[in-house]
């Protein structure tokens, strides 16, 4: 051992420290984006990275692949094991996943390797191997990064998936082409007997522009993270305005029935004075304007939730309101396995969608339907439309308000993912149709 360390020269060990310096950043940078952390210290994140780093360094020495590999496979179980927790998913597929993770990332830090080893060749490099070791392990810790951002990321991370912006990607692109040319650059000028100081130069440059590279993705990265955050905040205010909407209505409900039980009992002395009177034309007028006027706090029972009722029932309300034939009919369903807030989520915002949209029509029409079907529950609701509709390139309606609306379909489609729920949008006979799936 003491041999691999005399003979270990400058340019080798830089690049490998730099390579374990990536590889760590972006292991972690993988956990955490996913997983949940199981200590709130910040020290013992600090700690194992800095080991991971310090040990990986050592191994690399060995200059063993498969060796290398392991110890990270290793690095990884005690991680998932240690560091991080999902409730959410199976043990098994949990450790699978996240090894699965490691060995695509060794996969694609090879790329970079095989394509430097490429450029070598062609060139008939006969350089030191210390600054040709150099050269091969930046070249596979570009390819890590670019490979991580633009496609580990999209297959390992699909839950908490970022909405980035043509411009991100655009900066991705850019960055990454200038640090092959950079590379390259350096593939090119090693052909050459290099001084001290030149060697130091590329060295220090090349070092400088990966860092770079690896600080400029991860911001980006903040960005779409930042903008995910952004759109989280308008969904909260929406569910907020929406229970704000809700007790607001509760409270006047509430004074309503208080009113109305408090001269019940005279109500019913004026029945029954009616009644004996043998007035039975004004006993019926005086029942019929009771009726009317304890209709409000009689909630009609469509499912055996209590918050779908409800949901219904204000909405059958509105409708009356506005003038729109609202037709529910729902059969034997329990949706009892989804959430309260989930529930108000789905139907508090596709109604919404469909009384506005039925309101600004002539034919003024909502039909909501909902079936059991095996392990499944389908809903399909219908409305009339004025207008014409756009869609976007998912096949969802476009809102005609703007990029700041049409939040609330993007609500429910995440809200559906939680079910393994299947949501679809369609125009018939004039209708704007809306399918909607349940997994029990």
């Amino acid at each position: 051992m003491k041999d691999v360390f005399m003979y270990i020269q400058l340019p080798d060990l830089v690049g490998r420290l730099l390579s374990c310096i990536i590889t760590v950043s972006i292991v972690f940078r993988y956990f955490d984006s996913k997983y949940r952390r199981l200590h709130h210290a910040k020290m013992y994140y600090g700690g194992w990275k800095i080991a991971c780093c310090c040990l990986n360094l050592i191994i690399y020495f060995v200059d063993e692949p498969a060796m290398n590999l392991s110890f990270w496979i290793l690095v990884i179980c005690v991680t998932s094991k240690w560091f991080y927790f999902d409730e959410n998913v199976q043990k098994m597929r949990y450790y699978i996943t996240n090894i699965g993770f490691m060995v695509s990332y060794a996969m694609c830090e090879s790329i970079g390797a095989v394509f430097v080893n490429a450029g070598v060749k062609i060139l008939d490099i006969s350089q030191n191997d210390s600054m040709i070791n150099f050269v091969y392990t930046i070249g596979g810790s570009v390819s890590a990064i670019l490979f991580y951002y633009f496609v580990l990321k999209r297959l390992f991370i699909k839950g908490k998936r970022n909405r980035l912006s043509t411009r991100q990607y655009v900066l991705y692109t850019v960055i990454t082409i200038l640090v092959i040319i950079n590379i390259g650059v350096i593939l090119f000028y090693t052909q050459y007997e290099l001084h001290k100081k030149e060697y130091l130069f590329f060295i220090a440059e090349a070092c400088f522009v990966i860092l770079l590279n690896l600080y400029v993705f991860y911001l980006l990265d903040a960005f779409a993270e930042n903008r995910e955050l952004k759109f989280q905040l308008d969904l909260y205010e929406k569910q907020e305005a929406n229970n704000y909407a809700y007790y607001t209505k509760e409270a006047e409900h509430r004074t309503l029935v208080l009113s109305v039980l408090h001269d019940v009992k005279k109500h019913i002395r004026v029945l029954k004075g009616l009644q004996k009177s043998e007035a039975s034309d004004a006993a019926d007028r005086y029942l019929e304007s009771f009726e009317t006027m304890i209709a409000p706090i009689c909630l009609f029972r469509y499912c055996e939730n209590e918050v779908l009722n409800i949901i219904i029932n204000e909405r059958m309300s509105e409708c009356k309101e506005k003038g729109i034939l609202f037709h529910v009919d729902i059969k034997d369903i329990d949706i009892e396995f989804m959430k309260q807030i989930d529930i108000t989520t789905v139907f508090e915002n596709i109604l919404d969608n469909a009384v506005e949209a039925c309101e600004k029509s002539e034919d003024k029409q909502i039909e909501l339907k909902i079936r059991p079907f095996g392990k499944m529950i389908c809903l399909i609701l219908s409305n009339t439309f004025s207008g014409e509709i756009k869609w976007d390139a998912k096949g969802r309606p476009v809102s005609r308000k703007g990029k700041q609306h049409g939040i609330g379909l993007k609500n429910v489609e995440k809200t559906l993912e939680k079910y393994n729920g299947y949501l679809q949008f369609s125009v018939f006979e004039r209708k704007f149709v809306v399918e909607i799936i349940f997994n029990i």
